[in-house]
């Protein structure tokens, strides 16, 4: 998805774009949020099992998981931003609860606790236990340290914020429209300098291949542990889910589709105005010349 960002990047104008973004993150972030709450209340009934598990965090990993609108609605006010800041903490704390509690009760988690034992992970193509207390207790250990280090750096921007823009509104120095300005402006931003242009490329490809990177290790890393691992004969079929969920992701198409037949009309349509354009100009000078004929033609009138 990150190359596809920036091919329509480059592809299209700023709002178009930011209109795909929201639609794309809107579409995947949701189902990853449906796919994090399904696993939830089948772990509350004991209905799903240690592998099943693993994957659906692989695969969480990938989606995302959260509530993105699709349109701006206006500017963020201060009831948006606060709804949908305390929506963000929660879904987070409900994913962190959940892979917290697969690690953590992994020997004895699910509906199959007998067979947690010969689960496998991979781990850069090295197959380990998933219920090793050392694996574990590293993958935990990982886990608060990401906790502990994204609250301290709430607290440090909480604290920066607040001393720049006041916590009291009439202390305030900067105001919000002022925010949201110089956002509207910085996004809008184009450089034509050669040598800027280059450098912003590079950063954008860099950035597309780590996230790149990132993603189809986690791709390899879930194939493989379904491969290392046993599983049932109906596990190979297609359900009734994943035909659900691919099918839901035809909205991502609809979406890229829309965008380049926008741009191909937007190309025929120019076409069509240079063509009425350039028709027009013999008409044009075509009326000048009988119009200079006319004036030339008229005798002078004298005293």
């Amino acid at each position: 998805m990150s190359i596809l960002k920036t091919v329509i990047k480059h592809f299209t104008t700023i709002d178009n774009y930011q209109d795909f973004t929201r639609s794309l993150d809107s579409a995947l972030q949701l189902q990853g949020l449906a796919l994090l709450f399904t696993a939830i209340y089948q772990t509350f009934r004991t209905q799903l099992t240690l592998f099943h598990a693993i994957c659906v965090l692989h695969l969480l990993s990938l989606l995302g998981f959260g509530l993105t609108a699709r349109g701006q609605y206006g500017t963020k006010g201060r009831n948006r931003r606060f709804v949908l800041l305390t929506s963000k903490f929660l879904i987070a704390g409900a994913f962190l609860a959940f892979a917290g509690y697969i690690w953590a009760t992994a020997p004895s988690f699910g509906s199959q606790p007998q067979c947690n034992a010969t689960t496998v992970y991979m781990v850069f193509g090295v197959s380990i236990r998933a219920t090793e207390v050392v694996f574990r207790y590293v993958v935990l250990g990982l886990m608060i340290a990401t906790v502990i280090g994204t609250a301290m750096g709430m607290l440090c921007f909480g604290a920066i914020a607040a001393c720049m823009c006041g916590i009291r509104r009439k202390d305030r120095i900067v105001r919000s429209d002022d925010v949201a300005m110089a956002s509207h402006v910085l996004s809008r931003i184009r450089f034509e300098d050669g040598k800027v242009k280059l450098a912003v490329l590079q950063s954008e490809i860099i950035g597309v291949v780590l996230r790149t990177g990132v993603n189809v290790y986690a791709i390899v890393t879930l194939e493989q542990t379904i491969q290392r691992n046993d599983i049932g004969p109906e596990e190979q079929e297609w359900s009734f889910g994943q035909v659900l969920a691919i099918f839901m992701l035809v909205g991502v198409a609809v979406e890229v589709l829309s965008i380049f037949l926008a741009k191909m009309d937007t190309r025929e349509k120019q076409k069509d105005a240079d063509a009425e354009q350039a028709a027009g100009r013999p008409q044009v000078e075509q009326q000048r010349l009988t119009a200079g004929t006319e004036l030339q033609e008229r005798p002078s009138i004298s005293d």
